[in-house]
């Protein structure tokens, strides 16, 4: 299990997840309204925004700190977490102009926000858990 860990925490690996996850999240979320199934259940919209942007925060602050050489820093945990906070507007703002069916929603990037404050708890403690270990 450990070399697969290993692996997997590599920086190329990392960065390959990362822009794999990008690029799919962001096909999922510029899809015409249209194509998307409907699922009836309560705030389910707000609920896969948070979890996209809590695995889209975890994944880039894993790969940004994947070298032992970079420590994690207030200033360097804030540009990731910015980065990953001004994809989901810009990606709101694009459903706005562009996209047929589908619309801008504040609650969104509320969610958005919600779920990279999540993915940084989550990074925070497995990074604890592996030192630890």
């Amino acid at each position: 299990m450990m070399p697969l860990i290993k692996k997997l925490s590599e920086p190329k690996t990392l960065a390959f997840i990362g822009v794999a996850y990008t690029l799919f999240t962001t096909t999922i979320l510029l899809m015409p309204g249209s194509e998307i199934p409907q699922i009836k259940i309560a705030f389910i919209d707000k609920i896969a925004h948070v979890f996209i942007h809590v695995f889209l925060s975890f994944i880039w602050l894993l790969y940004a700190f994947s070298w032992d050489k970079y420590p994690v820093s207030v200033k360097k945990v804030s540009i990731v977490l910015l980065a990953c906070f001004s994809y989901g507007i810009v990606i709101e703002v694009v459903q706005l102009l562009f996209i047929p069916a589908r619309s801008y929603d504040a609650f969104d990037i509320i969610a958005n926000g919600f779920g990279s404050v999540i993915g940084l708890l989550i990074y925070r403690a497995f990074r604890n858990t592996l030192a630890n270990a």
